[in-house]
């Protein structure tokens, strides 16, 4: 069961233990992101200094100490929230402790460490140019017009003007106690979680402003229209993307309508597309939530020629889907019913799930086993009303990558209509 501690400065402090395994895991999240920023990309930059700016407090000392006691210690920036984390063997769990909670320190870098990391961080953006992939171009369209349709890591021009007084500005206004939590998995005791408190509470950390998982709705949420947009290339691949309001479903209802369409062995999609017919190798997607609303998508890469008959079978299949109630012996929940204690063994996986379904989505699950009742909850009735209410012509946004002489944009476009 999850338990809570706060620290004297308001910092909650979530444990979810399991003494029977040999390892710690650490982790520190912030409720910040691109979706929060005013200035481009400076969650993902403050990402990077906050690691170098502990190496240069400890006096270099920080990636011999994580070697020497083979401790892994790394962070990843979303739209929505920061993860820094600390994991390792259970008997290193104070020293691990120690380096987490040396987020909590000003911005301390000379200018020239700043600039260095600065180097890096463009080499990314050169490297992912996540403006040119299909999601990015997505972004663009599904999002357009609010901080969502931002690429995380900033662009090469927002992050040459991010330097100390920025970050750590960025720092005081968001490490604040009313936006930051920590949250403990695997062999960790009570005493560990005071032992944390303790050390946090050795830092002063103001109060602030809350960044709530909110967001900025676009101005044609719900009235796309089946909407197609084409961008350049040398190969086809689409992308079906579908608004989802959040205050018309739950979180399991919403991830269970993936498990049926496109999750397992046996979805339609990939049996239809793929095995029988050959015109996939494979199909990506997920859901993108936050609080209000969503977006419901799915991916797959195929040759031009090929791109209306996959069309009309994806409208096909999402068609019969919202006309048939699925039978209890083909309703997939298996991942989050029978093996939802198998979470219980992954002390990684099980820090960020239950952070984030109960701290950012506010889903307040107190146990594995109450969010196991959750997804069993589901039936195939609200399944079929939540796809009646999700896939239609108004929430449909196609976006696509190839070559518009090759593609016939009219034709796919009266199809997709037909939802």
């Amino acid at each position: 069961m999850e338990k809570r501690i706060t620290t004297s400065s308001g910092i909650p402090i979530y444990t979810y233990p399991n003494m029977d395994q040999g390892s710690f895991f650490i982790s520190m999240y912030v409720r910040a992101g691109s979706m929060h920023e005013v200035e481009s990309g400076i969650t993902h930059f403050f990402e990077h200094i906050a690691i170098r700016n502990i190496n240069y407090r400890m006096g270099g000392e920080l990636y011999r100490l994580l070697d020497k006691h083979g401790l892994e210690f790394n962070a990843s920036t979303s739209n929505d929230l920061v993860q820094f984390y600390v994991a390792g063997a259970a008997e290193h769990f104070a020293l691990g402790a120690e380096i987490i909670t040396h987020m909590l320190s000003s911005v301390s870098l000379p200018s020239s460490e700043v600039d260095r990391e600065r180097d890096r961080i463009r080499a990314e953006i050169r490297e992912v140019d996540e403006r040119s992939t299909l999601a990015g171009f997505t972004a663009s369209k599904v999002w357009g017009g609010t901080t969502l349709e931002r690429p995380i890591t900033g662009t090469l021009g927002s992050v040459s003007h991010i330097g100390v007084r920025a970050l750590e500005r960025f720092r005081q206004e968001t490490m604040v106690s009313e936006n930051v939590f920590f949250y403990l998995t695997g062999r960790v005791s009570d005493a560990d979680a005071e032992r944390l408190a303790s050390l946090i509470e050795e830092y002063e950390v103001p109060h602030g402003s809350f960044n709530d998982n909110l967001a900025p709705v676009p101005e044609k949420f719900g009235r796309r229209g089946a909407e197609i947009f084409i961008k350049g290339a040398d190969f086809t691949k689409l992308r079906f993307n579908f608004d989802v309001d959040m205050n018309e479903c739950t979180l399991p209802e919403l991830d269970l309508l993936y498990e049926q369409l496109l999750g397992g062995y046996s979805s339609e999609f990939f049996l239809e597309l793929s095995e029988k017919r050959g015109y996939v190798y494979d199909l990506s997607g997920s859901v993108e939530r936050y609080k209000n609303v969503g977006s419901f998508y799915f991916s797959y890469e195929l040759k031009d020629t090929r791109a209306t008959d996959a069309v009309r079978l994806t409208v096909d299949i999402l068609k019969r889907f919202k006309e048939q109630l699925i039978p209890e012996d083909r309703f997939m929940r298996a991942s989050y019913v029978d093996n939802a204690m198998m979470l219980y063994d992954d002390s990684r996986e099980l820090n960020f799930t239950f952070a984030y379904d109960n701290h950012i989505m506010g889903c307040k699950y107190e146990s594995l086993e109450a969010r196991r009742a959750a997804y069993e909850a589901v039936t195939p009735e609200r399944i079929l009303a939540l796809a009646n209410r999700i896939f239609t012509p108004e929430n449909l946004t196609l976006t696509m990558k190839g070559k518009r002489a090759r593609v016939d944009l009219e034709k796919i476009g009266e199809i997709i209509k037909e939802l």
